[in-house]
């Protein structure tokens, strides 16, 4: 139990901060003072959706949708419930990619898969779907929890990761986020950190047509799904996109478990997407001075890392079976990393080309292999980034130019809770200078300085603060409207800013609408948390993941 020492309200989830006002969360045990419970009543809690599902609290909102833990009323079991916010129902494209999450989960059929198993509309017509819940922790908590893991619980993570990766591939659906807050560790059958895969709201189902509308795609080229830390440097170019996606982002997932660290970091997004394009990742060793690594680990990991796609594993099965050669010492792979033009050994594509290192434990050759200049032009048209199920949507023009396909791009469409950040012209300082372009539109930085915290959107982009005082940037002169967001209390304003602008604005307490929708707050009822909590009927402490918890 942890408790808000601003607002005096009990928390039984994982949460670090109060949702409420963004103050940080001490321990019962630290606390001595009174308590209360979260103000005021969602209107969801005690209701029954489609005959068979009881609304029993709230464990997680996102910017798209509600998390609830719900009972089948005819059997008893417990499950998690995701409802689409009632403001995101009469939007189709945010109606179909909530769909095609549902669909994308159900159709794999992998027991490392998180199992959904019905779907249907609230009274006031919002879609939801129902999954299993889960007891555990995702794969972030216990990063942040332990810095980095022995090699052989890392490598056991990543083996289930490519055998359900590999389960989706071949239903012909690419993951596209794959990053350690939707690897969920539970255990099964006395099994400790058996894997659940979640979070398939934004997986490309290459075979699959949307509902009544025959090929219509919810992606086109030049939009980047993902988030940036995980992202393959095809991703962050918005180029057609394959499983081999999936691929790099477990390559990464493993260098983070075994350094403690992710390969690229930097201060902005489009910084972190012009080092997976550009740069070399840096030698494990540089990054932990204590990472041990087998040099045929050290050698599985940089071809998983490789910048041309044909030189990676070609399958999540290939990958799970060259990380049991290296476990076991007869990886063939180089220990050097290799660059743009440089197959891999044992790679598809032709003869390899190694690079000598300057460093041969847990490193890379010094040596940057060049880009090629086409991508370092693409990257400095980069437009806009918008955030989809704790990811980002980048969305790529041609130098100012619209879509060739015609229309606005789908990724506009809130989809769960996101950042909208203005990407710089040019890339980062290290980085091959690009030929001068148009710098584009300028842009100007909103200051919101609510104080006590608050959470801040902006219409059509979704979040871009999590807490307050904060900033965000935006086209000069464009109109936008602002929203904040505290418990049960939140402000709008509407603003055209032409310079650097402070801002401030006025909260007011929600008042309940007395109907069955599905909008909320994060505080549901007395024992609601926000971010997993206690079940009933002897479950134990039921964490639940990322996805479905406010983002932090």
């Amino acid at each position: 139990m942890k408790i808000c020492p601003s607002c005096k309200t009990e928390f039984a989830g994982g949460e670090v901060f109060c949702p409420n006002d963004g103050a940080r969360l001490v321990t019962a045990s630290q606390w001595d003072g009174p308590t209360k419970i979260g103000d005021g009543e969602d209107p969801m809690i005690g209701t029954i959706l489609s005959e068979r599902y009881k609304i029993l609290k709230q464990i997680g909102e996102g910017g798209m949708g509600l998390v609830y833990e719900a009972e089948h009323v005819a059997i008893g079991k417990r499950v998690a419930l995701k409802v689409l916010r009632d403001d995101f129902s009469g939007r189709p494209e945010v109606v179909e990619r909530f769909k095609q999450e549902a669909r994308s989960a159900s159709r794999i059929g992998n027991d490392h898969i998180v199992d959904i198993s019905d779907f249907g509309t609230t009274p006031s017509g919002a879609s939801y779907f129902v999954m299993e819940l889960l007891e555990g922790e995702d794969l972030a908590e216990v990063l942040q929890r332990e810095g980095q893991l022995p090699l052989a619980r890392a490598a056991d993570i990543i083996l289930q990761c490519c055998k359900a990766l590999g389960a989706a591939h071949s239903k012909g659906i690419v993951h596209r986020d794959m990053k350690p807050e939707n690897i969920f560790l539970t255990e099964r059958d006395g099994r400790h950190d058996f894997v659940k895969i979640v979070d398939f709201g934004i997986a490309k189902m290459s075979d699959i047509e949307t509902d009544g509308a025959p090929g219509r795609k919810l992606t086109k080229t030049g939009m980047i799904f993902g988030t940036p830390e995980y992202m393959s440097p095809e991703q962050a170019a918005g180029k057609e996109l394959d499983h081999r996606v999936d691929v790099y982002a477990l390559a990464v997932i493993l260098f983070e478990m075994l350094t403690g660290r992710v390969p690229f970091v930097g201060d902005t997004f489009m910084g972190i997407l012009t080092q997976h394009m550009f740069e070399d990742p840096p030698p494990m060793h540089d990054v932990n001075p204590h990472v041990d690594v087998p040099e045929a680990v050290v050698g599985f990991i940089y071809r998983g890392l490789a910048k041309d796609a044909d030189q990676r594993y070609q399958s999540c099965d290939e990958m799970g079976g060259c990380l049991s050669e290296a476990m076991a010492g007869r990886f063939e792979g180089s220990t050097t990393y290799v660059g743009y033009g440089s197959p891999v050994p044992g790679a598809r594509g032709g003869a390899a080309r190694v690079m000598t290192p300057e460093t041969t434990h847990g490193g890379i050759p010094a040596v940057k292999s060049g880009p090629p200049m086409g991508l370092i032009v693409g990257v400095a048209t980069l437009l806009v980034a918008v955030a989809v199920g704790g990811g980002v949507v980048w969305y790529l023009g041609q130098n100012g130019e619209t879509d060739p396909t015609g229309g606005e791009p789908i990724a506009n469409a809130p989809v769960d809770s996101g950042v909208v950040a203005a990407l710089p012209a040019t890339p980062d300082a290290g980085v091959a200078a690009a030929p001068e372009v148009d710098a584009g539109p300028a842009m100007v930085t909103v200051s919101v300085n609510n104080e006590p915290s608050v959470r801040v959107y902006v219409e059509d982009r979704g979040e871009v603060c999590a807490e307050t005082p904060c900033s965000f940037e935006t086209l000069a002169g464009e109109n936008i409207t602002v929203r904040a967001r505290r418990g049960r209390h939140q402000g709008e304003m509407e603003i055209a800013p032409t310079e650097n602008t402070a801002i401030q604005l006025a909260m007011q307490r929600i008042r309940p609408s007395g109907g069955r929708g599905g909008g909320g707050s994060k505080q549901g009822g007395g024992d609601t948390s926000g971010g997993g909590s206690r079940g009933g009927g002897g479950s134990g402490d039921l964490k639940i993941p990322d996805i479905f918890r406010s983002p932090r």
